[in-house]
């Protein structure tokens, strides 16, 4: 069996990729969320938003994207763990795929492109939320090495429900 995926490319963003950015997270949270409930999915996030994203991005904060045939299809934020000097070794990790390419590889691609840049970037732990139901990033998360280091009950809105966020955590 072949691979769907093919060749891809991971990259720095660029301000002209802030659209399908914001594209890419919106279809992943509406994907996420039941037909009933659709107007939780992106309350408060929109074009500014993302478009600050990837201004404050940095060499050791960097907002990527992987991009196959020229289209963006997934994108990746290491942002600061906490904002207290103790913790600069940590990173906070936020992966979004489109769901058409979800479990094609593509979460990987970009986890093997930030470990193997892991001295450019400078971390040592990687952190990461996710709601308790989303199955498919506990699984993601624990097939690269992820741990669940810690459970926040019911902090979260989501599908109308409040849920519990885990903290899943990986040491390098």
């Amino acid at each position: 069996m072949t691979n769907p995926l093919g060749p891809v490319v991971v990259r720095l963003s660029e301000i002209d990729d802030v659209p399908a950015l914001l594209d890419i997270f919106q279809q992943c949270e509406a994907e996420a969320a039941p037909a009933t409930n659709s107007a939780d999915h992106d309350k408060g996030i929109c074009l500014l938003d993302v478009l600050d994203w990837q201004e404050s991005s940095s060499a050791r904060h960097p907002l990527l994207v992987v991009e196959r045939q020229g289209e963006v299809i997934a994108w990746c934020a290491l942002e600061p763990f906490y904002g207290l000097p103790a913790f600069d070794l940590a990173l906070e990790i936020s992966l979004y795929v489109m769901p058409a390419w979800q479990g094609c590889g593509v979460g990987q691609a970009v986890f093997r492109y930030i470990v193997a840049h892991r001295d450019e970037i400078v971390f040592t732990h990687l952190v990461a939320y996710v709601y308790a139901s989303n199955v498919n990033s506990r699984t993601f998360f624990s097939r690269q090495g992820f741990e669940q280091w810690g459970r926040l009950p019911r902090i979260a809105r989501h599908q109308g429900v409040q849920e519990d966020v885990l903290l899943l955590g990986r040491i390098f």
